[in-house]
């Protein structure tokens, strides 16, 4: 083997496949609904999404990639390490545990693959910036327990925040009454949406440049001006992601910038518009 461990993920870290590939994380795909069409979430162009979702008469419904799409992942995996560990997100509704660990059980039985599910307490791009640092300690042979420990240090570090230019797509989401209970009315404001262990709205403002102006101060303040994995994120609005990510690049120490497409996962209740940022600090200096 290369190095004695790889990193899986799923697809709700938003990093296209190949640029997964490139960085050595391997991709459990998510399965997004329509209320016709069923689609893989790495074979749904962003671009379709974003022209559907308008339209449809309900939300999509995202669901945690298959115990044997996992399976597949830690296959994968495992040709570039001896062991696997999986990164996923945190959400009690999620049944994502659940596959990953079943996976784990049999590619142990079957394949004799070595696989750490690691709830991570992070989910989305911020999880996505934990996968690559991760990863870049993987590649440099850390093993599991000291990629582990490294992300645990960091955790009160790593987060991701989304500022949608529109409120209709958590209204259609039912549950705008909670996210008011946090921050009062939103009625002509739009809200500021943090994904940390959950979903919550954590501010609001009367326009998207104020909330993204609030989310880099938080950036700021949480990662307090140490190297740091930078994800760029944005439902169909690039233009917005570019502002952002020379603002990033301005205002934070980015190890490395990434720029993708906000993914269903987030996509489907923020809508079209939205820009989000998700960052990890370096774990490569805590290996």
């Amino acid at each position: 083997m290369a190095q004695p461990l790889a990193i899986v993920s799923d697809s709700s870290i938003d990093l296209p496949v190949a640029e997964a590939a490139r960085r050595g994380i391997e991709i459990a795909p998510l399965q997004v609904a329509f209320a016709t069409e069923f689609f893989y979430d790495t074979r749904l162009k962003r671009a379709e999404f974003y022209r559907r979702l308008p339209g449809e008469p309900r939300l999509p419904v995202v669901a945690a990639a298959m115990p044997k799409d996992f399976l597949e992942a830690y296959r994968r995996a495992h040709q570039r390490g001896e062991g696997v560990l999986c990164l996923i997100n945190p959400f009690e509704s999620c049944s994502t545990y659940t596959s990953a660990y079943s996976a784990a059980v049999v590619a142990k039985r079957d394949n004799q693959i070595a696989v750490d599910v690691l709830n991570t307490g992070r989910a989305l791009t911020a999880l996505g910036a934990v996968a690559i640092e991760a990863a870049e300690m993987a590649s440099r042979g850390a093993s599991a327990e000291e990629v582990i420990a490294a992300i645990e240090e960091a955790t009160p570090h790593i987060d991701s925040y989304y500022a949608p230019a529109t409120s209709e797509y958590l209204q259609r989401d039912g549950r705008i009454s909670i996210y008011e209970m946090q921050v009062g009315s939103l009625r002509g404001m739009l809200p500021l949406v943090r994904v940390w262990g959950r979903v919550a709205v954590v501010g609001k403002a009367r326009t998207q440049a104020e909330n993204v102006e609030a989310m880099m101060k938080r950036a700021e303040a949480e990662l307090d001006l140490g190297d740091a994995t930078v994800i760029v994120t944005h439902g169909d609005n690039a233009r917005a992601a570019a502002d952002l990510a020379a603002a990033a690049t301005k205002r934070l120490r980015c190890k490395r910038l990434i720029v993708t497409e906000l993914g269903p996962s987030a996509g489907a209740y923020c809508g079209p518009g939205t820009v989000g940022l998700g960052f990890c600090p370096s774990l490569v200096k805590l290996n």
